[in-house]
């Protein structure tokens, strides 16, 4: 596997296509990302300091299964 540091998240995109990322900031998701070896891109600061991951979609669609089936439903 190759890692590259990239300097800018504009090169980010060029790289893997800004319709190829994800934008996920629910921390709680991002620590079962993490957990499951699918590591982001990609991070940033949005709003108040809120951590966002940017991911590889088709590096994340079983963690996402895994995600889906772990976590209790909302009540909003």
């Amino acid at each position: 596997m190759i890692t590259i540091k990239f300097k800018s998240f504009e090169d980010v995109k060029e790289v893997y296509g800004e319709k190829n990322l994800i934008k996920i900031c629910n921390l709680k998701q991002i620590i079962t990302y993490a957990k499951l070896n699918v590591q982001p891109v990609w991070i940033d600061e949005g709003y108040k300091g809120k951590l966002i991951g940017y991911y590889f979609a088709p590096e994340t669609k079983k963690a996402w299964e895994y995600w889906k089936a772990s976590t209790p439903p909302s009540n909003h």
